[in-house]
């Protein structure tokens, strides 16, 4: 039961399945013992992903907790214990004597959710200074100058039936498994400017912000093109970041951390314990853990998919800003966010106060969408440039390390795009690509974005994209 802020309820399982559980733990080479590792990870990810989704999205919470946390992190499940304190906190820890890991993800209003690891004070963390922006009255314009619904004008019977098609079989599931459920929550679609469909999974709503994973890693690469054409950080210039000083890392430039070519070491997963789960859950100050990572290849020459880099440069960001995680928020959010119109936008912020920029953006889709129209307008926005055009250009562009990659923005000669789709796409296409099937598809050719979340659980995460692509594809040739 999911009592109120003062009380903590407990969820406790005990069953058979459970103790079998622990009797493996208990022996060497055990099909779980691999779960003693894991706990950390598993223990952070859960309340991580209970807290945002709860309280900052506003999600039911048997429905985070059974359908979209549990089934991500099996078999924790059988030994796990949560404190749900609504509006205050997440605690996972489990009842294994001497393995309890526990993580706590504490909320906190305007900022969202944030891990407080071992050997960190949530009364620290909450005496962070810190003022949340208040958004001006929504306006009923059009989309995307303000908040009027989607307008289908213009589309004929058939158009109307592709979108409809398209939309009913990203819906639907094809299993019972709750690990390889879809789960879409929402499917937005913007031509020319206006946005002409736009649905949202039953109980759900478009003023539920909706955490992207590494979609945010697209909006850290928009926040530097912002400073970038502010003048405060230069793309071919050195990050500057100070624990580099006089070692061989100072000369990695933000080309090379925002294309993911920095040289430095890295293991990318979210299963298990691995470089990207022991940032995320288990440290503080993520991007100067990050930045720790030794050097292994020459910078600019090796690319290697990380979620440490976009920290690394949201904390480079941070100080040149002054230092201060308010100076950061400030600057995104009236510099990028406010002149889109969006609301409530927020990128949850580590123990250190520093943004996670490689995984916890959490806006609304219709604000995830009008990042995507701010790419297809190569980075202006009703006469005003956010991003100008050199920057922009970079931003999509291919890198020297991976034609497929450009600022933190996939292009679309990835070969995950199965290859009969890919031919049908422009060669402009790119795409914002997170965890559990987050995509944002921009075409800017055809002046077309399309937007799918959700929490796809299956591990394979291939055909969800080949759904998304297969619509766009679609759409380019029939709008």
């Amino acid at each position: 039961m999911r009592l109120g802020p003062t009380s903590r309820a407990t969820h406790r399982v005990a069953s058979s399945m459970a103790l079998a559980a622990v009797m493996t733990l208990a022996v060497p080479g055990g099909a779980h013992a691999k779960l003693i590792d894991d706990i950390p990870a598993g223990t952070g990810y859960a309340a991580l992903e209970i807290c945002t989704r709860t309280m900052q999205s506003q999600d039911q919470y048997w429905r985070v907790r059974e359908l979209y946390t549990a089934p991500a992190v099996l078999p924790l499940p059988a030994v796990w214990m949560i404190d749900d304190l609504p509006g205050i906190k997440v605690n996972v820890r489990t009842w294994v004597p001497l393995l309890s890991n526990q993580r706590t993800a504490i909320f906190r209003k305007g900022l969202g959710c944030t891990v407080t690891p071992p050997g960190t004070r949530e009364a620290d963390v909450r005496a962070q200074p810190f003022k949340a922006v208040t958004p001006p009255p929504a306006s009923m314009q059009p989309w995307p100058m303000g908040e009027g619904p989607s307008d289908s004008q213009g589309l004929s019977a058939g158009q109307l039936a592709l979108i409809k098609r398209h939309g009913d079989q990203i819906f639907s599931e094809s299993t019972s498994q709750l690990d390889k459920k879809k789960n879409t929550i929402a499917f937005l679609v913007a031509h020319q400017g206006r946005l002409i469909h736009e649905r949202y999974a039953k109980d759900y709503n478009r003023e539920q912000a909706q955490l992207g994973w590494s979609m945010a890693k697209s909006l850290t690469a928009m926040i530097a093109g912002a400073m970038a054409t502010d003048g405060l950080l230069s793309i071919d210039a050195p990050v500057g970041l100070p624990q580099w000083t006089n070692s061989p890392k100072a000369a990695i430039t933000w080309r090379q951390l925002l294309t993911m070519s920095p040289g430095l070491a890295w293991k990318e997963d979210y299963s298990g314990t691995n470089d990207t789960t022991d940032m995320l859950f288990s440290q503080a100050d993520q991007g100067r853990w990050a930045a720790d990572r030794p050097l292994t290849s020459p910078p600019g020459t090796v690319f290697n998919y990380s979620t440490g880099s976009p920290n690394i440069a949201m904390l480079r960001m941070k100080q040149l800003l002054g230092g201060s995680h308010q100076a950061l928020y400030d600057y995104y959010q009236s510099r990028l966010l406010a002149p889109l119109g969006v609301r409530h936008g927020v990128i949850e912020p580590d123990a250190s106060g520093t943004p996670v920029g490689g995984a916890r953006g959490v806006l609304r889709p219709v604000d995830w969408l009008r990042l995507g129209q701010l790419i297809s307008q190569g980075g202006q926005w009703q006469g005003r440039t956010l991003i100008n055009e050199s920057t922009m250009k970079f931003l999509v562009g291919p890198s020297s390390a991976n034609p497929a990659y450009g600022g933190y923005i996939w292009r679309q000669p990835t070969a995950d795009i199965p290859r009969d789709i890919a031919a049908r796409l422009p060669a402009d296409t790119v795409f914002f690509w997170g965890h559990l099937g987050q995509f944002t598809v921009v075409v800017p050719s055809k002046q077309l974005v399309v937007l799918r979340m959700g929490v796809s659980l299956d591990t394979d995460e291939i055909p969800v994209l080949k759904e998304v692509m297969g619509t766009v594809a679609d759409l380019v040739e029939q709008l």
